[in-house]
């Protein structure tokens, strides 16, 4: 019988130690060989299934395909509620029928469950219960602590708008006195200009500028916060802005106005330079459709080919809600961790293989000027041909110039790094921003949108995953089916 082995310690510090992790990884694998059962690690490590966020856990998917394969005879765990930690129920009942469909019993070092059996199944419903009640207790505490801490002003974690950096091991947060400098001037010029105004000084993105004066991070920066009657409740960590300079901010905030220049866009992702037809490689633009007798309109993104009596026929028109709500559905969820996305961009920084070839190519580039330099001196005192020393030289010279390309090649690869504070943000804040900032967050985060008939691939300017992939693949409503009556371009 083949055994699974299955750990998980519900924490998200990766790289903290881990004494329940390291008595896993010891004792399970030594009590399965004492059974005589052959097994497969299936390792979680400090994964959560907290929340119902199971899609992290990338490990048990793999132990439940090898399930429903036929693979596996008897699943081993510290404890069953490692396998599900949903306080729900659902996501626990749903392995139970699993097993007891496939067969597979559930283990721990101190008994065996078969949920094929009445009598087992009723003990294993009783243990998720009770699972269940104790997650619920244990966030019902943590939220109530959390409560009490905003209370008395404490630091609840987070990533910090500048000029505030973590201190000591994520303590209060302190100002740091270089960013404290640029934040000023932005602060001063916020008194009498407009976002878009500073923006264009400061050069810096629109949507960091609007963020950086808006009305929660103008408390944060007096250390304050917002108690749930609407009252100012004083934070532990050090201001760095007076009520004055707030409220006056605040004042020519509403006494400006927009400039109401005209809009050039027909859709949230057209004329970005980023969406383009995945089989012809033109653009995509916006299509309006037909006003309906109710007055309701649909507008579409389709192949720039349409234009040209479709030149482009795998391409099809979709829905410009459809695909929009998908792309920042896509997006938002890449944006949910910034702090692990920049752990993978520092990962893939950390690669120094550009720096030697750098060198290599500099090298090269500097004997082959010394030996363009000999070959003149050559010509001149004779001990060379003209004709001879021509081609020598022609051929020196387009070596110089494969190394430019490749030099200049290699510098295009390596990328700045992003503006992570701005890229921090939740789907509120996103929904609240006007359109043309919600158009310049897109553009930072995304390199190209390609676009087919069933499903779209977002390039994004970072690595999404420790593998290092920039790339997303997103789903589309399938085509209409033949026959049905679709919307063509006037």
């Amino acid at each position: 019988m083949k055994a699974a082995i299955y750990i998980r310690k519900s924490r998200e510090e990766k790289d903290k130690p881990s004494h329940r992790l390291t008595v896993q990884r010891e004792q399970l694998p030594a009590y399965a060989a004492a059974q005589g059962w052959s097994y497969e690690v299936y390792d979680d490590g400090h994964a959560s299934a907290a929340r119902g966020k199971t899609e992290d856990l990338k490990e048990r998917s793999r132990l439940e395909a090898d399930i429903r394969a036929g693979r596996i005879g008897v699943i081993l765990t510290i404890e069953l509620s490692r396998l599900s930690r949903d306080d729900s129920l659902q996501d626990y009942v749903g392995w139970l029928h699993l097993c007891a469909e496939k067969r597979v019993r559930l283990a721990t070092m101190s008994r065996i469950l078969d949920p094929g059996q009445h009598s087992d199944w009723m003990l294993l419903l009783m243990e998720g219960g009770f699972s269940s009640v104790e997650m619920r207790v244990l966030q019902g505490r943590m939220a109530e602590g959390r409560a009490q801490a905003a209370q008395v002003g404490k630091f609840l974690g987070g990533r910090l708008p500048p000029p505030y950096v973590h201190g000591k091991a994520k303590a209060a947060p302190v100002i740091d006195p270089d960013a404290l400098v640029r934040m000023q001037r932005l602060w001063t010029l916020a008194e009498s200009k407009s976002t878009r105004a500073i923006s264009e000084e400061l050069r810096m993105p629109l949507i960091a500028v609007r963020r950086a004066i808006a009305d929660d991070r103008l408390l944060f920066y007096q250390a304050l916060r917002s108690g749930p009657r609407g009252e100012l409740i004083d934070c532990e960590w050090e201001p760095c802005m007076t009520a004055e300079q707030a409220e006056r901010i605040r004042a020519n905030r509403r006494n400006l106005y927009s400039s109401g220049s005209r809009k050039v866009y027909g859709g949230l992702l057209s004329n970005l330079g980023i969406f383009v037809c995945g089989y012809c490689g033109r653009s995509i633009r916006s299509w309006q459709g037909r006003t309906r007798n109710d007055g309701a309109r649909t507008d579409y993104y389709g192949c720039k080919a349409n234009e040209l009596k479709r030149l482009c026929p795998p391409a099809r028109m979709i829905a410009q809600q459809t695909v929009d709500e998908r792309v920042i559905l896509n997006v938002l969820g890449t944006l949910s961790n910034v702090e692990e996305l920049q752990g993978y961009w520092d990962a893939a920084q950390t690669d120094q293989s550009n720096a030697p070839r750098l060198a290599a190519i500099e090298k090269q580039y500097q004997t082959l000027q010394v030996k363009k330099q000999r070959l003149v001196a050559a010509i001149v005192e004779e001990v060379l041909s003209f004709a001879d020393g021509k081609q020598q030289r022609q051929e020196i010279d387009a070596a110089l110039e494969e190394l430019a390309r490749q030099k200049k090649d290699i510098l295009a690869s390596i990328q700045s790094q992003p503006d992570w504070e701005t890229l921090s943000i939740t789907r509120e804040e996103f929904d609240a921003l006007e359109d043309v900032e919600k158009r310049e967050m897109l553009f930072m985060v995304i390199r190209e949108i390609k676009v087919f008939s069933s499903y779209l691939l977002i390039d994004y300017h970072f690595p999404r995953s420790a593998a290092g992939d920039t790339v997303a693949r997103v789903n589309l409503p399938p085509p209409a089916r033949p026959g049905r009556k679709v919307y063509k371009p006037k």
